[in-house]
């Protein structure tokens, strides 16, 4: 999963810097191992998907409406890769959430595993690690909200410094 999301992210890259530079239409379609559907296009995947289909051309580009339509087409491109880049951090984001869900659901089922001999000590000390690690998920929760929002700062999170 994680050379997955690597090559995924890469290859974002790669078709944004495409599209950007030498002005083409790009969509691509990939799902991942459990099956989940992740695209990209620019301008849009839909726009792409239709033109392939249909063989519709851009409005503009072939009626040669000049320079206006042209530059008109490059901010629309540009804030396509603005969108595009907000949605492969959101797809990121939600990937991180996701594996710290399970990250939970495994300590969980190591803190109340009953096929171990646990002491009393020991039982309150998973209890203590698995609240902490609660509470590193909500604020790993907070930090992927806020960063969507656009308003996360680093310095404010102390919940990630390393405990001694």
């Amino acid at each position: 999963m994680v050379t997955f999301c690597k090559r995924k992210n890469g290859i974002y890259t790669k078709l944004s810097e495409l599209s950007v530079l030498c002005g083409a239409d790009v969509g691509f379609l990939i799902y991942s191992g459990s099956g989940k559907p992740f695209t990209f296009g620019s301008p849009s995947f839909d726009v792409v998907a239709q033109r392939f289909l249909h063989g519709n051309h851009h409005p503009g580009v072939t009626s040669g409406e000049g320079n206006s339509s042209l530059s008109s087409m490059i901010v629309d491109a540009h804030k396509k890769m603005k969108v595009d880049e907000l949605c492969k951090n959101l797809n990121n984001l939600m990937e991180i959430k996701t594996d710290a869900e399970e990250e939970k659901l495994k300590m969980g089922e190591a803190a109340y595993a009953s096929s171990l001999p646990v002491k009393s000590t020991d039982e309150e000390e998973a209890k203590q690690l698995l609240r902490r690690y609660e509470e590193f998920y909500e604020e790993l929760c907070e930090v992927a909200a806020a960063k969507i929002r656009g308003r996360y700062d680093a310095s404010t999170s102390a919940s990630f410094l390393p405990h001694g």
